[in-house]
């Protein structure tokens, strides 16, 4: 290899078969979820611009000339916070390089000698159609502590520490609803967060959970927030409760007051009542300053399909946007905080992951189809039901009755290969047989199918 170099110049037609060659593989086994590959030849990256998910592998491959692959956060060069670095020689000696993708976000990479002509590349990296980020029951012993399930305590010290508590919440159509515990926040005390299992810069990013708010002062605080990856400080998507003339109210801000304002509802809501908050956070690219959040406040059933209008929002602000990697509870003073129960925190991509609740187990590749029975079976009123799919396609798992309707679509949506595990919850049902089938097609023309029962005992 190392005697002989391609030239465009003598070798177009050869140069052109062998770009073919790799885009054929890259399309290939990127519909497999697992390598995408970039021809490198003269002044130019072959793919310039590649969508990929996070777990993906992205490979330079060498054609002509002497360059590199560099992404360090320098140099005209976009580095989401969280992944790693590299810089890489490609040329006759060294002609491939690998790199998989573990960070979400917008990757600008260049070829150093070159960058100056325009050979420059870019990887939009999401964290998967249906992933979900993070998922909290609290499914623990009851009077353990946050901080022995992953939570991290950075403020409040020992004063009122956050608890997983008794009994958990429950919400008729959310799909974490009645499983686990939950915990409480008082008026003051430890706060603490949690890590995405990956952070995330790009598209939309949707978090969900149960609230039930039993006590709140006029003031008003927020309890919930997002968090950078490594930041306890820079709270964004503040989510509040406050008590407005005897009734509750909740609302929402980017930031502070005083850097975009903070938007309340009106106090038509209940205390002692739990609600399902699903809260939308928008990441724009035009500025450092333009990301975008919405609130959703139900308290009945929630919608399969995203609302046209929020509860709160749209709200913006003029603090600095960031990746993020985390939710945060806070427990804030006792002249402004809420008491509350919270439980079912699910952190997803899509609306339709926060709905199905659906989570990805593995993103190994199957060589066939599996449905498996789902467990614990009978059940009350929780069940899970895991299935594996080989190759990209659309997917619908739903539940019948025993008279063939309709009773809850869990999943409905395009997925990538792997396993997943989602929750059915039948609270709602009376006891008897019932039956879920799973629905795949493809682009191709491919499909499969598969039913199987199961039993709801009350």
């Amino acid at each position: 290899m190392s005697n002989y170099k391609i030239s465009t110049s003598l070798f177009p037609n050869i140069l052109k078969t062998i770009i073919a060659v790799i885009f054929c593989f890259a399309f290939s086994t990127a519909s497999k979820s697992t390598t995408i590959t970039v021809a490198v030849d003269n002044f130019s990256f072959t793919p310039s611009i590649v969508s990929a998910n996070v777990g993906d592998t992205i490979k330079w491959q060498w054609i002509g000339g002497s360059h590199t692959t560099t992404c360090d956060g320098t140099g005209g060069t976009v580095l989401p916070a969280g992944a790693t670095p590299w810089n890489s020689p490609l040329n006759s000696g060294s002609t491939q390089f690998l790199y998989k993708l573990t960070v979400a976000g917008t990757y600008n990479y260049i070829c150093v000698p070159h960058a100056g002509s325009g050979m420059t590349g870019t990887l939009n990296v999401s964290s998967g159609a249906s992933s979900s980020l993070l998922i909290e029951n609290f499914d623990y012993p009851a009077g353990d502590s946050l901080g022995a399930h992953g939570w991290v305590s950075f403020s409040g010290g020992a004063t009122n520490v956050l608890m997983v508590t008794s009994p958990g919440l429950t919400y008729t159509g959310y799909p974490l609803s009645g499983i686990g515990n939950a915990t409480t926040l008082a008026l003051s005390g430890q706060d603490a967060y949690k890590n995405f299992s990956v952070p995330d810069s790009t598209g939309n990013l949707y978090v969900s959970f149960m609230v039930k708010i039993n006590t709140a002062q006029s003031a008003g605080d927020y309890f919930f927030a997002l968090l950078p990856p490594t930041s306890t400080t820079l709270y964004t998507a503040r989510f509040y409760a406050k008590d407005s003339l005897g009734g509750l109210a909740f609302g929402l801000s980017k930031s502070t007051a005083a850097a975009g304002g903070i938007f309340y509802t009106g106090g038509s809501y209940s205390y002692g009542t739990t609600y399902v908050v699903v809260i939308k956070y928008t990441f724009n690219s035009g500025t450092t300053t333009d990301d975008v959040m919405n609130a959703y406040i139900f308290n009945a059933g929630i919608p399969s399909t995203e609302p046209v209008s929020p509860t709160i929002g749209p709200v913006s602000g003029t603090a600095s946007d960031n990746t993020l990697g985390r939710i945060a509870l806070r427990q804030g003073t006792a002249a402004s905080s809420a008491g509350l129960n919270a439980d079912g925190f699910n952190v997803a991509k899509t609306w339709s992951g926060i709905v199905t609740g659906i989570k990805p187990v593995s993103n190994n590749i199957s060589e066939g189809f599996v449905l498996n029975q789902n467990y614990p079976n009978p059940f009350n009123p929780n069940t899970t039901i895991e299935f594996v799919i080989p190759e990209n396609g659309f997917v619908n798992l739903t539940v019948y009755n025993a008279l063939g309707m309709e009773v809850k679509s869990l999943v409905n949506e395009n997925l990538s290969s792997g396993s997943y595990r989602t929750n059915f919850n039948g609270s709602g049902l009376n006891s008897g047989v019932y039956f879920y089938k799973l629905s795949y097609l493809n682009k191709e023309g491919n499909n499969f199918t598969a039913t199987k029962k199961l039993i709801l005992i009350k």
